[in-house]
């Protein structure tokens, strides 16, 4: 996700710094830019791009904002891998142009394209089938937007569409969704901790990209979320384990801690609601979850249980889940 403080998986866990060293080549004239439009998120009632929260939760492009554009060949033996970025204009747009940056030239169309967004979080190389790894890290950094409201940073967003034609304007779709937490009460805030009780939430993802469709992932997503409790239900587990053999689906956990570090004490207050929001991969958060916030000046942190059954924890790809705090006085 885009963030003004810090210029802006694919499956069920899918997000670091980015270093992408290609060597330069020449430009192929018919796709150097591409045009790409962005979702808003939904919001769920009670329950490098940035999320503009103080108008309609619309996603915008800051300048300087980069993709990744793939053109996969079916056996993966002679796909393109280019940086594409966007200039000063695109600051503050729903809508922007990329510009090829670095990278293979990408060439007429071979089996299909396929754009992710932000580039950080697929440093490794393209492999031979089309194996890519994606990073999601297992910290975030509290971001403002340029309208002063807090928003989503980079390393908790993930956005991805697969094409059939690069030249005309496409909309990316959204991976991650969105614990939006506020809280209210005395002092300040100087990280928070979201502890899962049963997944990982940072580690590393690879599957086939000619494999991926964003259709298809949102349809095993909502399954997912919409099962009461998938790791025990045999029809979802069989959909999710034929799902990982066509992708070719292997995952590496790190940890089951995401946290929320802040730059600068945040201050609460008991009487207005403080915005804190926390990107996740999808599926988070549907066994439960622990909630740690800690305070200047505090040894130990507060912390909160939720793992009611009854109580629909779980992450969607593109949708916040409300969550309201008060931190006793």
């Amino acid at each position: 996700m885009m963030k003004k403080t810090n210029k802006l998986f694919l499956t069920m866990c899918v997000a670091g710094s980015f270093a992408l060293l290609f060597g330069s080549c020449k430009k192929n004239e018919d796709t150097q830019k591409v045009t790409i439009n962005l979702p808003t998120f939904e919001e769920e009632v009670d329950g490098r791009a940035y999320i503009d929260y103080a108008n309609g939760n619309k996603f915008m492009w800051n300048g300087n904002d980069n993709v990744i554009v793939y053109n996969l060949d079916q056996e993966g033996l002679a796909s393109e891998k280019a940086l594409y970025a966007t200039g000063a204009d695109a600051e503050g747009r729903q809508l922007a142009t990329f510009s090829y940056e670095s990278g293979d030239p990408i060439t007429a169309k071979k089996y299909g394209y396929f754009v992710f967004y932000p580039a950080a979080k697929a440093e490794a190389a393209l492999l031979e089938g089309n194996y890519q790894t994606f990073t999601v890290p297992a910290e975030q950094t509290y971001t403002i937007d340029n309208g002063g409201t807090p928003t989503l940073d980079a390393a908790g967003m993930a956005l991805a569409c697969d094409v059939a034609d690069v030249n005309t304007t496409f909309a990316l779709k959204h991976i991650f969704g969105a614990l939006k937490l506020r809280l209210t009460g005395y002092g300040n805030v100087t990280k928070i901790e979201v502890i899962d009780n049963r997944y990982n939430l940072s580690g590393n993802v690879t599957m086939k990209l000619h494999e991926v469709t964003m259709d298809q992932f949102q349809s095993i997503q909502t399954s997912f979320i919409g099962t009461e409790d998938p790791d025990n239900n045999w029809g979802f587990m069989t959909l999710w384990s034929e799902y990982k053999d066509q992708l070719g689906y292997s995952a590496e956990g790190e940890g089951k801690v995401m946290t929320l570090n802040c730059p600068e004490p945040v201050a609460l207050d008991p009487q207005e609601e403080t915005l804190f929001p926390i990107g996740l991969r999808p599926g988070a958060l549907k066994y439960g979850f622990t909630l740690n916030v800690y305070m200047e000046d505090d040894q130990e942190p507060y912390s909160f249980v939720f793992d009611r059954p009854e109580w629909n924890y779980g992450i969607k790809a593109g949708v916040n889940k409300n969550l309201v705090v008060s931190l006793p006085y």
